[in-house]
This record gives C-alpha cells, structure tokens and sequence, in this order.
C-alpha cells in the first residue's frame, strides 16, 4: 500500500496547514496542550472549518458536502490535530451524518445535513443506558406512538456534548413483542423540545463532558424518525466501525510523542533523561507505536473506501490506538516525575498542563465505543474466523 499523498491531496493538506498556522498560531511540533475530547463540539472553530468547506468532504455536494473520497477527510483531520485544533465534532459528522445519508428520507438529508456540513447543527449520541450500557438490545427507553407522533420516555447516560448540542440521535424501544434487536427505531430529537432534561456528570478531569439526558414525555414527529420503524438496529450498527476509526485517532497524540522527546534531552532526575539508554528505548517503543496506529488507521480508511467488510480492521484502530495512548502518558507522566502531575491551573505546570490532564482523559478511551474486550471479541470472531465460545 503507498501512503503517499497525491499531489492534490497535498495540496488540500498544504491549504489546511497554512489556514490552521494563521488561525491557531501553532505547529506540528508546538508543545502539547491539555486535549479536548473528539467528541466534544467547538462550535466557533467548527463555523470556521465549514466555511472552507472542510466538515462534509466525502458527503454528495447537494447535502454541503464536496463528494470527494473519504481519505481527504481524514487529511484535514490529521492536520486539525497535529496543530492543537479541536477534533470538530466527530460524533455528528463522522458518525451520525453518515447514517442519515445511508438511511433518511431526502426531506430528513436536506433538513440536517447542510447545517451539519456548515458546523452550525450538532447531535449527541442517545445510547448507553444505565442499566443496558451499550447494549442496543436491552434499550429500556421507550418511544409510543400517538396518532403521528411518538412519545418517549427513558433516560440515557454518557452522553458526551448533550449540554450543547440541537439534536440527540436517540436510539428507543418501539416494539417489545418482537425480538429485542428488531424492536429498536432511531430519533433526531430536539433537544430543547419539551421534557428534555440534561443533567452534567463531572468526570476524573472534574469536567461535565459526560451527561445524563432524561426523556419524560417527549413529543416528537414521526417525521424525526430515521430509517423504517423498528429497523433502527441496521441503521445503528452501520456506524460502529466508522465510530472506531474516526474518534480514536493516534495523530491526536503526536504533539506528546514530539514534547516528551524534547522533554527528555532538557531534563532527569541527574543530567538528562536521554542519557539513559532505559529512557530512549522507552521513548522509541512509543515512537513505533504510533507509526503502527497510523498505519492501522489508514488500512481501515482504504478498505472503507474500497466498500468491504472492515470491522475488524475499525476494532484493531480502536484497540491499539486507545490502549497506545494509555501507555503514553503513563510513560509521559513516569518521564516528568512530580512535574508531571502539575495540573493544569499551575503555572509550574509543564506543557500547560497537558501531561495529567491527557493521561486522566485517556482513562476512559479503552470504554467508549466498545470497551477493549469487545474489540478483541470483533477481531477474534470477524477477523481470525475464531469460533464464539
């Protein structure tokens, strides 16, 4: 496989490194910076992305987006995270955009996906439960019909972004005759609609990324439902895989490989760190890893555009990249000694604070989006061809 960039998509990655200098002020080989997760909006810096065009690359040119391949994407990605930028809210538009132009009507695509291609609509995802987890088959949260509309009741839980954003991809019960999988519709919900209620939940970071969402008598159109009735596993299990390879990216990380190497030839408990041959085979190892997660990432966007089967491939990304990134800020905070547990609020704090705050943030990477184990099952069962059990 050549990863070489054409020259236009060097070109596209040359016009995005120039506008993200001038607008951030940074590089790729700036100092680390304590990281907002991919799954957060930013909306004034999402409003400006959109306005080059660069949120909806690969979605058709009459839903805002250009119909170029997928890899661009992810061209554009890499250089928001390699200069510091925030991650542009992966959810909505790596992972539910690409559903509702899989599975809506053409009234819901031109309703939801412009402004997303824009940066100016945003949806958190409604599916952890707190007693189903993850478990599209044990959703508990229920949405009735009544005449043309459905009336929801549930709650939902982790929901990352709730607080700001317009819509909630909601994932409920309308069937509970029938098998647990094909009793499952999906929602865009208001989220300011009548009934709604978010409630922050404080993280290791003290931070309220995650909420609880309550549905109490929600009202909403039959039009705001996706897909068929009760079809809403197809639609929901589509995205896994894009989910994986999308919010768990290695090149997030690649400020803290560069920052822990300048680290090293600057400082040590005697003399420099680099002096201790320990020291630079642990660094090397991390270095190695991330080509690896790169290269793993990039198999992935190739079999995705090539139209295969590539869920195993998305399990690996997201197995090694999140297990990778925990090994590197133990590694990163280990390497600082005390420095690196100086929180951000400090001004002793090396790197704005990043090391810790990274390193805490990192926690809950190997959970979201299918814990570790999962991950090894897909490989196991998708990818070896090993028998269940």
């Amino acid at each position: 496989m050549d990863f070489r960039l054409q020259p236009h998509e060097e070109a596209l990655r040359h016009q995005v490194c120039e506008f993200l200098r001038a607008e951030l002020g940074s590089s790729h080989n700036s100092d680390p910076a304590p990281m907002p997760p991919g799954y957060m909006p930013a909306r004034d810096f999402e409003l400006k992305l959109g306005a080059k065009g660069w949120l909806g690359i690969s979605w058709p040119p009459e839903y805002g987006g250009r119909g170029r391949p997928m890899r661009e994407q992810f061209i554009v990605d890499k250089e928001i995270a390699l200069h510091g930028g925030n991650a542009s809210d992966a959810l909505t538009r790596c992972i539910i955009a690409p559903m509702i132009i899989a599975a809506a009507n053409e009234d819901q695509r031109r309703r939801y996906l412009p402004g997303m291609a824009r940066g100016a609509i945003t949806a958190c995802l409604g599916y952890s439960e707190p007693s189903a987890g993850s478990d599209f088959a044990s959703l508990q949260t229920r949405a009735v019909r009544d005449g043309d509309d459905y009336v929801i009741n549930g709650r939902k839980i982790w929901t990352s972004g709730a607080e700001s954003s317009e819509y909630c991809w909601l994932a409920a019960r309308t069937d509970g005759e029938g098998t647990k999988h094909a009793g499952v519709s999906v929602f865009m919900v208001p989220m300011d609609a009548p009934g709604v209620e978010v409630r922050p939940i404080v993280n290791l970071l003290d931070r309220a990324w995650f909420n609880e969402v309550v549905f109490e008598d929600v009202r909403v159109s039959g039009a705001d439902r996706i897909g068929r009735e009760n079809d809403g596993w197809r639609v929901l299990t589509s995205a896994l895989g894009l989910e994986r390879i999308t919010v768990y990216r290695a090149y997030v990380h690649w400020r803290t490989v560069v920052g822990i190497v300048r680290w090293a030839k600057t400082h040590g408990d005697s003399g420099r760190a680099w002096d201790d041959a320990l020291w630079r085979n642990r660094i090397g190892q991390l270095r190695t890893e991330y080509e690896l997660a790169e290269l793993l990432l990039w198999r992935a966007i190739q079999l995705h555009e090539q139209g295969v089967d590539y869920r195993a491939q998305a399990a690996m990304v997201k197995l090694f990249n999140t297990e990778f990134a925990q090994r590197l800020y133990e590694e990163a905070v280990g390497l600082m000694g005390p420095y690196g547990l100086v929180r951000e609020d400090s001004p002793l704090a090396p790197f704005a604070g990043a090391t810790p705050h990274n390193f805490l943030s990192a926690v809950q990477d190997t959970i979201g989006a299918g814990t570790s184990e999962v991950q090894r099952e897909i490989i196991a069962l998708r990818g070896l061809g090993l028998p269940r059990g």
